[in-house]
């Protein structure tokens, strides 16, 4: 028998499906799915639309600048599926801002004990009312063009706490600059929590590579795992390899 949850989990690995695609997926009726969505329509997790059903950010985040970068959203659903398969129960990791990330956040809303440190106020709130997930936001000043805490608060906020995982967002890579952000502020944020992190994944599109922006984070050296698609560049992630580091193709589901 379908129920909602089996609605949802395909949603976490798909982002989006029709009717249609639900059917195929489900192997019932039509009429078996528009019941369940209906259902589902309003809770704070999905949404209804034209053709079938979404998940639902809680945030608004048409009025954040910094989402306007573009990432095909096929990459950022198949990298964050594949960096929720990396986290176990029991592991207490951190999730910097940025858009992969948040999709990242969206998938462990069916998690459960688990501890997520974050200096992203919106990583916070989508995870909000989940039972099986401890959420830790550091300290720090809003950053209003990313909902990213900032400043010295942050490393205030993170005192003897023990992060297994830290999962790390970008807006550039290259190996001559490491990874670099266009906050100043915000790379520092992430440079600090990396210093609270047993390891440290970093989730890339391929629109990041080669592409150093402003400030640095870290050193290509200091990354343990890189999640990215086999749509990055092969040369590039030829010489990371080369460098040490393990890189990880995430597959659309």
């Amino acid at each position: 028998m379908v129920k909602s949850n089996h609605i949802f989990d395909l949603l976490l690995k798909h982002g989006e499906l029709s009717v249609e695609e639900l059917v195929q997926q489900l192997g019932v009726s039509q009429s078996t799915i528009r019941r369940h969505i209906k259902s589902m329509d309003g809770t704070r997790h999905v949404q209804k639309t034209r053709t079938g059903i979404r998940l639902a950010s809680s945030v608004n985040y048409d009025v954040i600048p910094t989402y306007k970068w573009p990432v095909d959203p096929a990459e950022a659903r198949a990298i964050a599926n594949h960096a929720a398969q990396m986290i176990q129960r029991g592991d207490v990791i951190a999730i910097s801002g940025g858009l992969i990330c948040t999709q990242l956040a969206i998938r462990l809303r069916s998690f459960e004990g688990i501890t997520v440190v974050t200096n992203a106020i919106n990583i916070a709130t989508e995870l909000t009312a989940v039972q099986g997930v401890q959420v830790k936001l550091t300290g720090g000043v809003l950053n209003k063009n990313s909902y990213e805490l900032v400043g010295p608060s942050v490393n205030e906020g993170l005192t003897d706490v023990y992060i297994n995982k830290f999962f790390l967002g970008t807006n550039g890579l290259s190996n001559e600059h490491g990874v670099t952000n266009f906050d100043e502020a915000e790379a520092l944020a992430a440079s600090t929590i990396m210093g609270y992190s047993k390891s440290t994944i970093l989730l890339a599109d391929s629109s990041k590579f080669g592409k150093p922006n402003f400030a640095k984070v870290c050193s290509i050296s200091d990354i343990d795992v890189i999640v990215t698609t086999e749509k990055a560049p092969q040369q590039i992630l030829d010489k990371l390899r080369d460098a040490g580091v393990n890189v990880e193709l995430a597959h659309n589901p």
